[in-house]
Order: structure tokens, then C-alpha cells, then sequence
């Protein structure tokens, strides 16, 4: 067994207790070797049949959203192309759309399709796998995956099929849980477990088929083949959309304090340091004729 992120074959089993996990020591990389992407697919398919449940949970990243866009904005000029892989029920387009963008999106869950299908129109959102889809090379401007990379039984070829649709000069964008945050808040929450019961708080922590630390994240990036790769700590999602606790205001408050350490740390530590509970990545398909070192670019 190999990582799919620096391919080192120093794996250790079973971090922190999870039956099924996998850790990568050499960069961070934890992940689950014993579920299919059938698997997979039938677990997203169950999730979203009901009606759209998660509008509450849209409205509540418009501000990462807008910070995207406006960040994207200010690179290119004029209309350009966007694709969102995973694009859920298009909340992301709906937003990118008014904005003036050429919108597309790749979704495989049916009942989001039909959501993000009446946001953007029917022939902007396909009904099936990146790689289903069949773009043609060089198609878009920029390319986003907003929490959909931990879920694909193989993110590396994902992301070099997400290089070949993109134009060169193109930028991908990625939003990830950070595996670091996850493993700290996973700790302290069983060491005050009792304490969270008594203010009804629910167990925070998510871990994915495959939970990514800054050092993976890079790794894997550099063997898709994209270059100026940033990581910071993401916007976080405003209020408490998944129903951590019945104290709205308690968790608003714990978001502004983490929100604000998390900053700081990386700030104080140049960027090395990405502490908050979401990663956010940049990176560049270089264009063949005009390569460039990383941290030269857009990012």
C-alpha cells in the first residue's frame, strides 16, 4: 500500500483508533482503504434523496463564496469560464453566474442535479463523473472543488483530469477539512465529552475517506502537475448550519475565536503554519511556453 500523495510505503494503521483508517507519516495523509467508489456513490445517493436539505447550509458560506469569486475577479478580466466539480444543487454557480461567469458544473447525485439544473439551466450541469463528462482539453479558466476531493476513491487521477480540462494559465481551487484541526478537536472533544453532553454539544469532528494535511495537499498537487500552490485556512461557514448545538450563539462565538487564532497563527508563522478547520488551496496549470517558478504566480 502506497500513499496516493508522496507515495511513500510508510503507513501506519489505524490513527487515533479509527478502525479502517491509515496514516501516512511521511505527510499527514490519513485515509480509508476499505470502501469503493460503488460504495461511495450509493452513501452520496442516500444522502441527498430527500428534498433539498442543505439551502441552510448554502446560505450560510456565501461569504466564503463571494471571497472566492471576488479573489478570482481580480486575476481575470472580462467573462470568463468556471466549472464546479460536485456541484451539489449549484448554490456556488447560482452566485458565480451573477457575477457574470460562464458557468458549468458535474454533479453525480440526481436529486442535486435537478436542483443546480434550475438555478443555472439544463444544459450547464452534467449528470455524472468528471471523467463521464468528457470536456474537451484546455475548456476552462478556472476549476473548483469545493468538498468533494476527500471523497473520490482516487483524487490523483480526479485532479489530473481536472489539469486537463483547464486552459493554461488556469487556476483550480480546493476546499478541504483540515486532518490537523480535525485530530486536535477529535481529542478534546473525548476529554470533555461529559461536559459536551451537558450543553448538548454533538461530536464535531468529520473525517473523510481521505483527510488532508497541508504537506498532502501539496504532494498530491505537484504530481497532478500544477505549480504556485498556496494553502490557507478557509472562510468558515457562518452560524452553525449542521446542528452542532441547540445554542446558536455559543457556536458563533467558538467560530469567531478559532476563526481569529487561526489567522493569527498563520500570519505569525510567514503561512507555515495552517491551523483552522478548513484548508483552502490555489494552484496553476503554467502555461508550456512560460514557466515559472512556484510563488511567482496568481496565488
Amino acid at each position: 500500500m502506497r500513499c496516493i500523495c508522496c507515495l511513500s510505503n510508510k503507513i501506519s494503521h489505524r490513527p487515533l483508533g479509527m478502525d479502517g483508517y491509515y496514516l501516512c507519516i511521511c505527510c499527514g495523509l490519513i485515509f480509508r482503504s476499505d470502501i469503493t467508489e460503488k460504495e461511495l456513490r450509493e452513501s452520496l445517493t442516500k444522502h441527498y434523496q430527500h428534498d433539498d436539505p442543505y439551502e441552510e447550509v448554502a446560505i450560510s458560506k456565501q461569504i466564503f463564496f463571494n471571497s472566492c469569486l471576488k479573489r478570482l475577479a481580480s486575476h481575470y478580466k472580462g467573462k470568463m469560464s468556471i466549472l464546479d466539480v460536485g456541484c451539489g444543487y449549484g448554490y456556488f454557480l447560482e452566485v458565480a453566474s451573477k457575477m457574470g461567469w460562464d458557468v458549468s458544473g458535474v454533479e453525480i447525485v440526481k436529486n442535486a442535479v435537478s436542483g443546480a439544473r434550475g438555478r443555472v439551466g439544463g444544459r450547464n450541469v452534467f449528470h455524472g463523473s468528471l471523467r463521464d463528462a468528457g470536456y474537451l482539453d484546455n475548456s476552462f479558466d478556472v476549476v473548483t472543488l469545493w468538498d468533494v476531493l476527500f471523497i473520490f476513491e482516487s483524487p490523483f487521477e480526479e485532479l489530473r483530469e481536472t489539469y486537463r480540462v483547464m486552459k493554461e494559465g488556469g487556476i483550480v481551487g480546493i476546499r478541504v477539512r483540515n486532518v490537523l484541526f480535525q485530530k486536535v478537536l477529535r481529542r478534546v472533544y473525548f476529554l470533555l465529552q461529559r461536559a459536551c453532553s451537558l450543553i448538548t454539544i454533538q461530536n464535531p469532528t468529520v473525517f473523510h475517506q481521505y483527510c488532508y494535511s497541508k504537506k498532502s495537499l501539496h504532494l498530491l498537487l505537484e504530481r497532478a502537475g500544477f505549480a504556485n500552490i498556496r494553502v490557507t485556512n478557509s472562510p468558515l461557514s457562518e452560524g452553525d448550519p449542521y446542528g452542532y448545538n441547540e445554542i446558536k450563539s455559543l457556536v458563533r462565538a467558538i467560530k469567531i475565536i478559532i476563526a481569529f487564532v487561526s489567522m493569527c497563527v498563520f500570519s505569525i508563522s510567514g503561512g507555515r503554519l495552517v491551523i483552522g478547520p478548513s484548508l483552502l488551496v490555489w494552484a496553476e496549470k503554467m502555461p508550456t511556453s512560460n514557466k515559472k517558478s512556484v510563488g511567482q504566480g496568481y496565488v
